[in-house]
């Protein structure tokens, strides 16, 4: 008897219909259990760590695929790679591109500019089951927004096992090919051996990368291998052992044990704690248990509740409600958003959510159900593998009509001739004066909708350290011969500045030395990212400080976005105002002035989307400055000046020709001002150059007179 056979009592009449033979009801329950703490969870109410129902997903794929590799292993002492894969392809790939075929559609009518490339290359790697890497790479990129999920970052789970499947049948091919040539059949002892490293490493390694790069390793697939050998171990235990004729009572027990520990930990676990890591493992292990009871065929235990007809049928649907919920509520979001003008309401969004079962019952009832249940290419393998090709293929190709760009915005005089950049952007404030953006500008540069590649150089040549490096790399800018060698040191808000300094680096004799890491505040304090310690920028810190103690510079430029230093359970903006004016007065008394960049004022990371659905009306985009620049870096650098004793520290606030008048426009004199994150265009940031080379004037003590003394 394989392990997805359940004792008669739990293999009742569930929908009007004998079930198929092995059918597991209190599985198929387990599902439900797991779409609707993640539907819940997506929807906005209250379940803290709905998302554990994917780990949950995880445990009972592994289960149940290892039951029937291990069943055909028995059986045949080997494993037929190619009708593995077959299987995969009709159970997931119709319904999953199917979804990518609309979300393609759908994004295509209400999703402007570079946000609509970013989803076609999402749905691309969602075609091709990479999209978790992709994810885990835009989670370190410290610039990428994060203001609007992609409507397919749900596949990232999908992904996940879908590589372990392409892997983990070749290991116990491996291990039956093994065996043959020692002249045994292989045992779930060695298949045990070989899946418990598997699982012990990828634990090792979850729990580790998930205090070193918590957001990218939630994707990772070697973060999560483990989730899946748990189920699978449990295969491996109780694949051809008979089950008990008489189930002990307390199998029940711990059954609904491990079932209450699911929904306590889905509704109750803490915010805000690395995952996966060991954490993980709370709602990995009870539902293994869950299973585990199942298994032993107790009519008294979890199938009570998961083997009724309501749960049996949710969870039979539960992958097409999985694959459709989260797209209907990000791109009914921005439908939503594009008819009314304002984000959706908690209401509309729990709305959404349930409407979102109408299109997952369609799907299952007349894509996923008939195809996978279906007698179409059934005996045919390989053309099963060819067919999920072309499948991935099609994927790919919905999402090719995103890529072009169409922008209603015009980025050059109808001459083509564009004014010097001296005469564009700042250059046109009138100090204390707003500017109307209800003026039509006729023609803006770079593009709003792609204003986020307007990005400096020290961002572009990756001179910008990632999160994890504690070595600072030094890019060199402007003239390398110049006289004057000014360091560029801080976070991305600091290297937005870079090409204010090249404009007039030739002209005043520049060299721009610059070092910038991801994140990282230039001061004397221990640092603090996303609600933890970060040891690696305080290590970066000591080391480029080493340098300019070794190399001063003749002067030192610096910004950055942080507002408080790590005091062991938060961010201190006290003793981070104390750091920063530590270091600054450090160089001064080292007689290298430094030149404190204000913080640019904190803009919204939907300014390219207001710009889209308003371009006659950019005024729509302005907003206040005042709440701005609280959200900003500035206030603690402010104090941060109030604590330095030396005229040698100055301050340079760029606020009023950033956002004069007490407004923050989107375009000010032909140049889009913002892009995400904060920041400003590069091309803007080339406009304030004048404003540089006043305050580095004034930094700089004048030289000795020829003759004088």
């Amino acid at each position: 008897m394989t392990t997805t056979e359940a004792r008669p009592a739990a293999r009742r009449v569930h929908d009007g219909r004998r079930q198929r033979p092995g059918f597991r009801p209190d599985i198929e329950g387990l599902r439900a259990v797991a779409v609707l703490a993640v539907l819940t969870y997506h929807a906005g109410l209250p379940v803290a760590a709905g998302f554990v129902g994917v780990d949950v997903f995880f445990v009972i794929s592994g289960f149940l695929i290892t039951s029937l590799l291990l069943v055909e292993l028995a059986r045949t002492g080997t494993i037929s790679w190619v009708r593995f894969l077959g299987r995969r392809v009709r159970r997931l790939l119709p319904a999953a591109v199917l979804v990518l075929a609309v979300v393609s559609l759908w994004s295509f009518l209400v999703v402007p500019g570079e946000r609509r490339q970013s989803i076609a290359h999402d749905v691309m790697a969602s075609a091709t089951y990479v999209v978790n890497w992709v994810l885990a790479g835009r989670e370190v990129d410290y610039l990428a927004s994060d203001a609007r999920p992609s409507p397919v970052q749900h596949y990232w789970s999908l992904s996940v096992e879908e590589q372990f499947y392409l892997v983990w049948p070749l290991l116990l091919l491996a291990v039956a090919v093994l065996a043959r040539r020692l002249g045994r059949r292989p045992d779930r002892r060695t298949v045990a051996v070989v899946l418990g490293v598997l699982v012990l490493a990828s634990f090792a390694w979850s729990v580790y990368a998930s205090h070193v790069s918590p957001a990218a390793s939630f994707f990772t697939t070697t973060t999560r291998v483990w989730e899946l050998g748990v189920g699978a171990l449990l295969a491996v235990w109780v694949t051809g052992r008979d089950h008990p004729g008489r189930p002990p009572w307390w199998t029940a027990v711990l059954g609904w044990l491990g079932l209450v520990a699911v929904v306590v930990v889905a509704v109750r676990l803490p915010t805000g704690i690395e995952w996966p890591s060991a954490w993980a493992l709370l709602p990995t292990l009870p539902t293994a248990l869950v299973i585990w009871a199942g298994w032993h065929g107790s009519r008294w235990g979890p199938v009570r509740l998961l083997g009724t007809r309501p749960m049996v049928w949710l969870g039979g649907m539960s992958y097409s409600v999985y694959l459709w919920h989260w797209p209907v509520l990000v791109l009914g979001g921005w439908t939503y958003e594009y008819l009314v003008g304002e984000p959706m309401p908690t209401w509309v969004r729990l709305s959404v959510a349930l409407a979102s079962l109408w299109p997952a019952w369609i799907s299952w009832r007349y894509v996923e159900g008939p195809i996978h249940h279906g007698t179409f290419l059934r005996g045919r393998p390989r053309v099963l593998v060819a067919s999920g090709l072309l499948l991935s293929l099609v994927g790919v190709a919905v999402a090719l009509p995103l890529l072009p760009l169409r922008s209603p915005f015009v980025t050059s005089p109808e001459d083509g001739a564009r004014p010097s950049v001296d005469r564009l952007g700042a250059a046109t404030v009138v100090r204390g004066r707003a500017v109307a953006d209800e003026v039509d500008p006729g023609w803006v540069t770079p593009d709003p909708l792609l204003a986020g590649k307007d990005r400096p150089d020290a961002d572009v040549d990756r001179c910008q350290v990632p999160h994890a490096a504690t070595d600072p790399v030094e890019c060199v800018f402007g003239d390398p011969s110049g006289a004057t060698t000014v360091a560029l040191v801080g976070d991305s808000k600091a290297m937005q500045w870079l090409p204010a300094l090249q404009q007039r680096a030739d002209d005043e004799g520049w060299r721009v030395v610059t070092y910038g890491k991801s994140a990282c505040a230039f001061a004397d304090a221990p640092a603090t990212e996303g609600g933890r310690a970060y040891p690696e920028c305080d290590a970066w810190n000591a080391a480029v400080v080493d340098r300019l103690r070794a190399d001063p510079p003749d002067v030192v430029v610096t910004s950055g976005v942080a507002r408080g230093a790590w005091d062991g359970r938060g961010a201190d903006e006290g003793m981070l105002a104390a750091g920063y004016a530590r270091t600054w007065s450090a160089l001064a008394d080292a007689d290298v002035p430094v030149v404190v960049v204000g913080d640019s004022p904190a803009s919204p990371d939907d300014l390219d989307v207001c710009a889209a659905w308003h371009p006659d009306e950019l005024e729509q985009c302005t907003f206040p400055a005042g709440p701005a620049v609280a959200d900003s870096g500035l206030p603690v650098q402010r104090e941060a000046i109030d604590l330095v004793d030396s005229d040698r520290v100055r301050l340079l606030d760029l606020t009023p020709w950033i956002c004069p008048g007490g407004e923050c426009p989107v375009v000010i004199g032909h140049v889009a001002v913002h892009r995400a994150g904060d920041h400003v265009t590069a091309t803007y940031a080339r406009t304030l150059a004048p404003r540089f080379v006043a305050a580095l004037g004034d930094a700089r003590p004048a030289p000795p007179e020829n003759g004088g003394g």
